[in-house]
């Protein structure tokens, strides 16, 4: 064989090893937007998504629009309010002061808040890690006050300061967005800068992230998207309701980018914090597995008019990252099967969702409290022909009726059902369909 065929055989045999890899990008790019446009076609899904897998983004794409009212679209630049996500840039941001020597996660709450009851027997890893028995601020009944209110760190702990643990420290797990504000005030007193600027020297620069910063409605923020909540009329949303975010400072206080926290999983994957392949509890994240058993860290946020999922996958080198400025739980589900379809799943899209416009004949019946657990209750109200729920601290959102007494929850992506009695009577709740929560009352709360 002379080298000039040598070298048509090599290249044909190259070309047709690497055919399956040049087409495999398209084929699974087209998979990835497929299933995100079933979840837009739903009306259950606006914002950003990023798949990167082996150092690559796979997948980036926007849908919807950043700004509804002025038809801006949401881009790759769009930033979004990325709620409790903050959660992993606070929990970095105190490793990086015990890594420094400037405090020990050993270290009572008294040390930094004097007079605080049972203070000595709180650690800053156990405001790390939800085990603290701070109440959460959003389940304190004056929380429906504070949040129109200018609520500072130091304003907070004072407010704080006159509740009692939910628990005794260290007894129990209970998520608490306290403990993370709490850890915010502790940065401000051992660095002596805000949380902010010590956040922006420590974190946000070193891991290069220019679009991320603190959420706040009086700063001027170029490329912002608007929030938006599920509505019953045409259009499915309406603008989200004012609230100080400055209560948020430290738990859910920052905007981004899917580009800025791609770059910050790739600084969370080199384990500059910790080794996410070995620990069990990573703070500021939680530790998750599919039903493939895939291990993964994860860490969701929900605010009005925003909703973000960031998962991170560090045997398989893969990080998802979906952002939304509607309000919708659906970011859960489609992190979930877009990260399935990167590891060779091959999920469902959702189907069209059934939608009934005959109107409920008695809505008051429906109206009233419904107990998950002696500490959640969750509230219906009536509106004219149409049902409104909510949960502790949050707002009345509707039920969108499917039929009967069913009925399809947006803001957190579950069916909503009622059971009767055998006199026909509402006499309970159904989660997810399923999961009864009594009926404890006929008037919801305001």
């Amino acid at each position: 064989m002379n080298l000039q065929l040598r070298v048509h055989n090599l290249g044909l045999g190259v070309f047709l090893f690497l055919t399956p890899f040049l087409t495999a990008q398209p084929n699974i790019a087209g998979r990835f937007d497929h299933l995100v446009q079933a979840f837009v076609h739903n009306g259950d899904f606006s914002g950003s998504v990023l798949v990167a897998k082996n150092g690559h983004i796979q997948f980036q794409k926007s849908y919807g629009m950043a700004n509804y009212e002025w038809s801006l679209p949401n881009s790759e630049k769009t930033k979004f309010h990325v709620a409790s996500v903050t959660k992993t840039f606070t929990a970095a941001a105190v490793l990086r002061l015990n890594q420094q020597g400037k405090l020990k996660l050993s270290d009572p709450l008294s040390k930094y808040v004097p007079n605080f009851l049972n203070g000595e027997r709180i650690t800053i890893e156990q405001m790390l890690s939800h085990t603290s028995g701070l109440p959460d601020f959003y389940s304190l009944p004056e929380y429906a006050v504070k949040k129109r209110e200018t609520v500072t760190l130091p304003g907070l702990v004072a407010w704080v300061k006159t509740k009692p643990l939910d628990f005794l420290p260290g007894s129990k797990s209970s998520y608490s967005n306290t403990g993370y504000a709490f850890l915010a005030y502790i940065i401000e007193q051992v660095s002596g800068k805000s949380y902010e600027q010590f956040l922006a020297d420590e974190i946000l620069k070193p891991a290069g992230m220019k679009d991320t910063g603190t959420f706040r409605d009086e700063t001027l923020v170029a490329n912002r998207a608007a929030g938006y909540q599920p509505a019953l009329d045409d259009r499915g949303l309406r603008n989200a309701p004012f609230y100080d975010k400055t209560i948020l400072t430290g738990s859910g206080s920052l905007y981004s980018t899917t580009g800025d926290l791609y770059e910050w999983c790739r600084v969370v994957q080199s384990g500059k914090f910790f080794d996410p392949r070995e620990s069990t509890a990573p703070y500021g994240w939680g530790v998750r597995e599919t039903k493939n058993h895939h291990k993964y860290i994860e860490q969701s946020g929900r605010d009005p008019g925003f909703a973000a999922q960031v998962s991170l996958f560090p045997t398989e080198d893969l990080v998802v990252i979906v952002l939304g400025n509607l309000e919708d739980a659906a970011v859960n589900r489609i992190a979930d099967e877009l990260a399935a379809i990167a590891l060779g799943e091959n999920p469902a899209p959702p189907q069209p969702r059934a939608k009934t416009t005959t109107p409920i004949s008695q809505p008051e019946e429906y109206a009233g409290r419904y107990e998950v657990n002696p500490t959640f209750l969750l509230d219906v109200r009536a509106e004219g022909p149409a049902l409104y729920l909510r949960g502790t601290g949050g707002d009345y959102l509707p039920l969108e009726r499917t039929g009967g007494d069913s009925f399809f929850y947006r803001q957190l992506y579950v069916k909503v059902g009622f059971r009767r009695d055998k006199t026909g009577k509402i006499e309970a709740l159904l989660w997810n369909g399923d999961y009864p929560c009594r009926k404890v009352s006929a008037k919801p709360l305001p």
